[in-house]
């Protein structure tokens, strides 16, 4: 049975057993610590949190619940997308949140995608032989249009190169800040590197962020524009607190 657990703040999350990435949540705080910790403290009201492969949700609750920004969510299988709205509406942030069922990608068409993978499913080719659905892909340029995000979150198990190919006009975007991703490759970091974007680390109890190459001491890799403003941003930000400890 779905259960009701608290979250940072007056945010709350609906997990079932089995939901690996969120459920971590109850027993750790925050499964993704510093990662979390950093959107916390970047982002603002007003500011535009892009979560791509949301899953059920967990950073856009704390984006637009803890914080109180704007998030757009992205999640392409169906399932698991109608328990990201099941998070968003147990929140009361419909308001501030617009999720699409779609994947993100370098070209407009079809995936296919396994469904049955929990946080782990993917876009395959034909010679998978799981279980599987085709879903509708869209460049993150034109899902995103002409809005203004400040940081975007990229998870989505080995396709982010295909979703960084889709995005030029917005990593061009002076309003974005940071980027997360679960996997950077070669051609990644090039293309990030183009755009004026650094390898950065983050401590979320000293609010200290450390330009560094070796930026994969957390869950995600962490990319950076600006990095005064960021630090400004994470040294100004208010405190919460998971399980008890403040951050």
């Amino acid at each position: 049975m779905p259960v009701v657990v608290p979250f940072v703040g007056e945010s709350q999350l609906v997990v079932e057993i089995g939901m690996t990435g969120a459920t971590g949540n109850i027993y750790t705080g925050l499964h993704e610590f510093a990662d979390m910790a950093f959107c916390l403290h970047l982002l603002r009201i007003g500011d535009l949190f892009v979560d791509v492969g949301a899953n059920i949700g967990s950073y856009t609750v704390l984006a637009s619940k803890a914080v109180g920004a704007n998030s757009l969510a992205i999640e392409p299988v169906p399932e698991t997308f109608n328990r990201l709205q099941r998070n968003i509406r147990i929140n009361d942030i419909s308001s501030l949140v617009d999720s699409r069922c779609c994947a993100a990608g370098k070209n407009s068409g079809l995936l296919k995608f396994t469904s049955d993978l929990d946080t782990t499913n993917k876009a395959v080719d034909a010679n998978y032989i799981g279980k599987s659905i085709e879903v509708p892909v869209e460049p993150l340029d034109q899902i995103i249009d002409q809005l203004q995000p400040t940081l975007i979150k990229i998870d989505v198990e080995g396709f982010e190169s295909e979703v960084i190919a889709g995005a030029s006009k917005i990593l061009a975007c002076n309003s974005l800040l940071a980027i997360l991703l679960e996997t950077v490759d070669s051609e990644i970091n090039k293309t990030l590197k183009d755009f004026g974007f650094e390898p950065a680390s983050y401590n979320p109890f000293q609010r200290k962020l450390e330009i560094s190459v070796n930026n994969h001491l957390n869950n995600n890799y962490l990319w950076i524009r600006n990095p005064s403003q960021v630090l400004d941003r994470c040294k100004s930000a208010s405190k919460f607190q998971a399980l008890g400890i403040f951050f």
